[in-house]
């Protein structure tokens, strides 16, 4: 017994003298070492595209996230519009009714000879297109002969012309031709006048000139002196030419102291009033060319781009035209959601615009006031 005590005992010392060892206590962070690196790395080869997730919509619907066609390739957009028939269409504006909204603009009238494909008038076949895509929608309105040219950085549709089609001539001017005839007349022998001969169907009218009377010498002319010359030169009267031919022959006039002339006649004293017909040789004559009409104005162009409303189309057209527009419809106005195009006067596109609304919930009267007053009155048909 006093055995097990003893070594009971000492091992009680032993323990007692053994050293304890003391915990060191841990280092604060220290933000300048190196993050460590989590483990399983989700990303060890770069981002990767997977799967595209289905999302549950639900309790029975799955829905798939991935982007349309449509929406990847803007080309691939369905389209399915009707052009309004009222708005006479040319092939651009139903270009411009089919783009709209779609991303994509139409490029301008002065790229190329684009201009020839858009002023034609829209077959009646292609009022109703759709559903087709926006790809085939275009190629359609501009047929076999136009190619569609697209850029993508701009979002711009343009058409150009497939190889071996040909433009077509452009206008000539209009030219007036001028006949030139060559009419000779001889003097007749009997004193009538040739210009009547039915030989000639040349439309030529060639008048006698008559030979203005002559003048007295007495009156005019210095007395000669006298001579003892029993022969005397004649004295010539001034005779006006005719126009565009020779000069007549001039006639003949005794000196004074002269008896009288062939057939007892005194010449100075009894001027002659005969018409004399002329010959004109060489006489060239143009055919007078038709007036040429004034041209035609362009009829004016009233346009109401889509997202725009009624009231403000309205107001900016009659600002255009130096018109006054009273809106007295107040709170009642309506978004246009289509291009609408109009041609001729200012009065013509407000009494084609407003019809479209006849059956609208609450339709417009429109009180349009003479051309000289250029006032315009909205109203609310009630």
């Amino acid at each position: 017994m006093i055995r097990q005590l003893t070594t009971l005992s000492l091992l009680a010392l032993v323990a007692s003298c053994t050293t304890q060892k003391v915990e060191q206590p841990k280092p604060a962070f220290d933000s300048s070492r190196n993050p460590d690196l989590l483990a399983p790395d989700l990303y060890p080869n770069g981002a990767v595209a997977e799967k595209e997730p289905v999302v549950r919509y639900g309790r029975y619907t799955l829905v798939n996230t991935q982007p349309g066609a449509g929406q990847r390739d803007l080309m691939a957009q369905i389209i399915d519009v009707t052009i309004p028939a009222n708005m006479h269409p040319n092939v651009r504006d139903a270009m411009q009714y089919v783009v709209d909204r779609s991303g994509y603009s139409l490029c301008p009238t002065d790229s190329g000879h684009v201009n020839i494909l858009y002023t034609r008038p829209l077959p009646a076949a292609q009022y109703k297109l759709g559903p087709m895509t926006l790809r085939n929608t275009l190629q359609v309105l501009s047929g076999p002969a136009w190619q569609v040219k697209v850029d993508e950085v701009n979002r711009q549709v343009c058409f150009v012309l497939r190889p071996g089609y040909q433009l077509p001539d452009p206008p000539q001017p209009s030219t007036t031709l001028y006949a030139k005839q060559n009419a000779t007349l001889s003097t007749p022998a009997s004193g009538n006048s040739t210009s009547g001969d039915s030989s000639s169907n040349s439309g030529v009218i060639v008048s006698t000139v008559t030979t203005p009377p002559a003048i007295n010498a007495a009156s005019t002319a210095t007395p000669p002196k006298a001579s003892s010359s029993p022969t005397q030169h004649p004295v010539l009267s001034p005779v006006a030419p005719a126009k565009d031919g020779p000069i007549a022959t001039a006639t003949s006039s005794p000196a004074p102291g002269q008896a009288k002339g062939p057939g007892g006649v005194d010449v100075a004293s009894k001027p002659s009033t005969a018409s004399t017909p002329v010959a004109v040789a060489g006489l060239s004559t143009k055919t007078a060319a038709p007036p040429t009409p004034a041209p035609r104005p362009l009829p004016q162009i009233w346009m109401a781009a889509s997202g725009s409303t009624l009231r403000d189309s309205v107001e900016d057209w009659a600002k255009r035209a130096n018109w006054t527009v009273i809106w007295r419809a107040v709170g009642l106005d309506y978004p246009i959601e289509a291009p609408l195009h109009f041609e001729g006067s200012f009065p013509e596109a407000i009494s084609q615009v407003f019809p479209l609304y006849d059956r609208a919930p609450r339709p417009f009267y429109v009180n349009i006031s003479p051309p000289s007053q250029r006032l315009i009155e909205v109203v609310e048909k009630k």
